[in-house]
């Protein structure tokens, strides 16, 4: 491919953060470096870490300045993201904002005018969290989300989100959905033994992720006698009051908080079942990594899950802040073993099929 643009990737936090923004990030950016596309990402500076690095092969610029002060901290931001793209205007030709939330958005928008550049934003969040409510609610919320309309694609990763970005006036030729991927080859079903009756969840400990009802539904599994013991993996703002919620309800020797791990795929492999109690999600990269390690999933119907599981044939889903029914399905899979392995078998080849690395990488290029 002759004149292989040169890609600037902006995502507010980077690795080594772990989340799942920035492992898709990290992901998409060493991938296509692979392929011979010139990528590089602009992120926030950050305590500690280096203003410069290489990480997977990928250029890496912590030159996003922040102060918290209130109101200071986005003008500060949006100033040195301006800046930057201002300095290095000839090492680039194409913007990608991963993820649609942040003043780098509106930024890289002014900079497509003043200096002919294209931009793909990213969406990655849906529902009552959607990067288009996170910025309706920002100041000139509105007018940042007429700015989207503006961008020359804007990525949507599931069918709500695609939904969403019409009802926000987006034109329908500048959307394009390519959903998250997972790496098949790092997340694999291993030699490990299952772990009977050891249900585990990945994430961050927010309020959204509502793992104050998945501890809830395992005290309703636990009081019908179930042979279970919960691992939460993550951490976040609400960890110690979920820590508190387990101790109140009797369960602190039966819930366990593992904090950050760098072990996911071992720990996936040890797991009789993973859960997602989700009150708002995009497309769980937690669900996609434990379906590629071929564990039944039992999750909420919100945001782009329903895109990944059909109910009864590769997961189970079930509304989201129903602690009843949540349990109802962790103790279906828990006591039925031709039911968890086919679970099982049916989410590692819907991975294989169509969330894999690969295709992520091919739909952007």
């Amino acid at each position: 491919m002759p004149n292989k643009p040169k890609i600037l990737m902006i995502i507010s936090l980077f690795s080594p953060v772990r989340g799942g923004a920035e492992q898709q990030a990290l992901q998409l950016a060493a991938g296509l470096q692979k392929h011979a596309l010139s990528v590089a990402i602009l992120t926030r500076k950050l305590s500690g870490l280096p203003v410069y690095e290489e990480i997977n092969g990928v250029p890496v610029y912590r030159n996003i300045t922040t102060v918290n002060i209130g109101k200071l901290f986005g003008l500060v931001y949006a100033v040195s993201v301006f800046w930057f793209l201002l300095r290095h205007r000839h090492s680039y030709d194409i913007i990608h904002c991963h993820l649609a939330q942040g003043l780098h958005t509106p930024v890289a928008l002014v900079i497509k005018f003043l200096l002919k550049k294209s931009v793909i934003i990213k969406i990655g969040a849906t529902g009552v969290l959607s990067d288009f409510s996170v910025l309706r609610t920002s100041l000139m919320g509105h007018s940042m989300v007429r700015l989207l309309r503006h961008a020359d694609r804007l990525v949507v990763v599931c069918k709500q989100a695609f939904t969403e970005a019409l009802q926000n006036g987006i034109p329908k030729e500048r959307i394009v959905m390519i959903p998250n991927s997972v790496d098949c080859t790092m997340f694999r079903p291993l030699s490990e033994q299952r772990q009977q009756g050891c249900i585990t969840f990945t994430g961050r400990l927010d309020r959204m992720k509502g793992v104050d009802v998945l501890i809830h539904a395992f005290a309703l599994l636990k009081a019908r006698g179930a042979a279970a013991r919960l691992r939460i993996i993550g951490e976040g703002p609400e960890q110690e009051n979920l820590k508190a919620l387990a101790s109140s309800l009797c369960l602190a020797d039966e819930v366990f908080f593992y904090g950050v791990r760098h072990d996911i795929p071992h720990l996936l492999n040890e797991a009789a079942l993973f859960v997602l109690p989700s009150l708002s999600e995009g497309l769980s990269n937690a669900v996609l990594e434990a379906m590629a390690c071929g564990l039944p999933v039992v999750a909420t119907r919100v945001g782009g899950i329903p895109d990944i599981i059909t109910d009864g044939v590769n997961g189970l889903l079930v509304p989201p802040g129903q602690p009843e029914q949540l349990a109802e399905a962790l103790w279906h899979v828990l006591n039925d073993r031709a039911l968890a392995e086919k679970l099982g078998a049916n989410a590692r080849r819907t991975v294989i099929e169509q969330y894999c690395l690969d295709n992520m990488l091919t739909a952007y290029q």
